[in-house]
């Protein structure tokens, strides 16, 4: 039973992060190549939101290296898009991710501060 103590705030770190991921990747997407099913985008997020678990030990820009690799192979893949579309894509992708996680972040942050006390 400790391991399921110790497994559940990974998994769930994983599954927001994959989320995400494959949210901004819709948003990405819809807004590069129009109308898109979102079914399409859930396959972008779970590999992406994998490799910082699987490797994690390793060089982190080569971390992100990797992770821009498969995130213009995914958009290849699973839209049939050119590369240079893909890559296109890619960069939205990053772009979208970056400013929402911003924006979570600043949330977070206003949330965890709490309202001023009273003088």
């Amino acid at each position: 039973m400790a391991l399921l103590g110790d497994l559940t705030p990974l998994v769930g770190t994983y599954l927001l992060l994959a989320g995400f991921l494959s949210l901004t990747g819709f948003i990405a997407a819809r807004n590069v190549l129009g109308s898109i099913p979102f079914r399409r985008a859930l396959v972008i997020g779970p590999p992406i939101a994998a490799l910082p678990f699987l490797l994690q030990q390793y060089f982190p820009p080569l971390v992100v290296l990797i992770a821009l690799a498969l995130d213009v192979s995914l958009f290849h893949i699973v839209f049939r898009l050119k590369w240079r579309t893909a890559g296109f894509v890619t960069f939205i992708h990053v772009v979208v991710t970056m400013l929402g996680g911003i924006v979570i972040g600043g949330l977070a942050y206003l949330i965890s501060i709490g309202p001023p006390s009273p003088q």
